[in-house]
């Protein structure tokens, strides 16, 4: 995210009207608890840094950390909630959101958390999950079944219009619950849910999905056969990495892939235990659990064809 220099100049000016020094490193810690503004500019810490610059500096490392929306986030808690037992008032507060409304970020008030606008941005981070940290994740898992029979019976425009259609039916129904298509493959793929109520908005997609897939293969499928799939859904902690060739290690990513290899069946999706209880129950309900012996407490829904 490349802030504009008027909306980091507008943060400099927001901080020293606002705030001393000392907490502005405060603020600033709650995002890099080790931060040292003494050490950022070589001085040792018994001589003093003017404010402006201070506050430059600060935001300067904000931008390139791409911590912003964080930081305008603590602003607001600030002035709102209080900081360390005191509210602050914080200068330029509401032309500072104005600015990050303008730079295609919307303010959740569902998480209390600023976070990047789908209709304009679809980042796999969202916009604001950092690199190398640790988050609870809601994974969508999804394969069209048989393959390579389909591609064998099948002229490859058709194979591809079909493919294209289906990947179009995902991520309209992932983006549209705030999700972000983490990985997509020949065949299939991943979707990636965070925050609060992820559990349902994922099951809610998959479900979505497996409706629409039901009625384009009554109305507008190329193919000679149905184009069927596979979900499964399922949930752990990971460190978020931009680098998603390195999914494969992630414990929750292995095991969803178990869950969709070898328990979920065509035109069906699978969802963990794990998920299941956190699902809205009117949802839920709509799962049956699978009579196969299996290590996730598996249910399954599925689309009859007709």
């Amino acid at each position: 995210m490349i802030i504009k220099t008027s909306l980091r100049n507008l943060a400099v000016k927001a901080l020293c009207e606002s705030m001393t020094i000392k907490l502005m490193v405060d603020f600033m810690r709650e995002l890099v608890p080790d931060y040292n503004l003494h050490r950022r500019f070589n001085l040792s810490e018994s001589i003093s840094i003017p404010q402006a610059n201070a506050a430059k500096t600060i935001v300067t490392d904000i931008c390139d950390l791409e911590l912003f929306p964080s930081f305008v986030q603590l602003l607001i808690d600030a002035q709102n909630k209080g900081f360390k037992g005191r509210k602050y008032r914080i200068a330029y507060l509401s032309a500072l959101i104005r600015g990050l409304e303008l730079h295609g970020y919307i303010f959740d008030h569902e998480n209390n958390m600023f976070i990047e606008d789908a209709r304009i941005s679809q980042s796999k981070n969202w916009g604001v999950i950092r690199e190398g940290l640790e988050y609870e994740f809601t994974f969508l898992r999804f394969d069209i079944a048989g393959n390579s029979r389909l591609v064998r019976l099948n002229e490859t425009t058709k194979v591809t219009k079909a493919y294209q259609d289906f990947f179009n039916l995902i991520t309209k129904a992932v983006v549209r619950r705030n999700g972000r298509i983490w990985q997509l493959e020949g065949d299939g793929g991943l979707a990636a849910f965070a925050f609060q109520h992820k559990d349902t908005a994922a099951t809610l997609s998959a479900h979505e999905i497996l409706v629409e897939l039901l009625v384009y293969n009554h109305t507008a499928c190329p193919l000679s056969a149905p184009l069927l799939a596979r979900f499964a859904i399922h949930a752990g902690r990971h460190i978020y990495t931009s680098e998603m060739e390195s999914l494969h290690k992630s414990e929750p990513i292995k095991e969803i892939k178990e869950i969709e290899n070898r328990y979920t069946k065509p035109n069906s999706c699978s969802i963990s235990n794990k998920v299941l209880i956190a699902v809205d129950k009117r949802v839920a309900d709509l799962f049956s659990p699978l009579p196969e012996r299996n290590p996730y407490g598996l249910a399954c829904y599925s689309v009859e064809l007709s």
